[in-house]
This record gives C-alpha cells, sequence and structure tokens, in this order.
C-alpha cells in the first residue's frame, strides 16, 4: 500500500490496483492453509474453481469499492473538506503537519 503522505491524494482509501494485490494476498494464505488441510498441493488447490470464482466475484466488488471511493472523494471535494491534488485535508497547511 502507498504511504498517503506521500503523494498527492488522488482517492480516498487504496487504489483498485492495491486491493488487488491485498485480496491474491488473501488468496494465497487461506489457499496455502486449505491445502495443507487437505493434503494437497497449493497449485491443486488454486486451480479449483473455488478460487476462481472468488476471483471473479472479487474483481467485480473491487470496481465498486473504487467507485464508491472517488465518490466519497469527489463529494468530500466539493464540500471543501478536502483540497484537490494536495493530500491535505481543506483549512491545513502543509506547515501545519
Amino acid at each position: 500500500m502507498t504511504d498517503a503522505g506521500s503523494e498527492s491524494l488522488d482517492t480516498i482509501g487504496m487504489t483498485e490496483e492495491e486491493m488487488e494485490a491485498y485480496i491474491e494476498e488473501l488468496l494465497m494464505e487461506q489457499a496455502r492453509e486449505a491445502a495443507a488441510a487437505e493434503n494437497r498441493s497449493l497449485e491443486e488447490e488454486l486451480d479449483g474453481t473455488v478460487y476462481a470464482a472468488i476471483r471473479s466475484t472479487s474483481s467485480f466488488a473491487i470496481k465498486l469499492v473504487a467507485a464508491n471511493n472517488a465518490y466519497l472523494a469527489r463529494h468530500l471535494l466539493d464540500m471543501g473538506v478536502l483540497q484537490s491534488g494536495s493530500g491535505i485535508p481543506a483549512g491545513e497547511s502543509s506547515l501545519e503537519s
């Protein structure tokens, strides 16, 4: 994940790429545990239809969360709570940090 203080504010929360990487980490962890419990290889576990379905579903969920994050960011910008591109809430200067 990126350090929110080190770059301009483009979105609220994780980017789509960060969410995809995080879900992949969670899936790998779950698959390792399931494979060990069933005495199968990790590859055999990941080749199953369950993980294909999870990846497909999570892809849609990530797009929904990213769209919602963009909506929230736009709403906060419109309300003046955030300043566009600064990564700093409205009313604060970078010197106050």
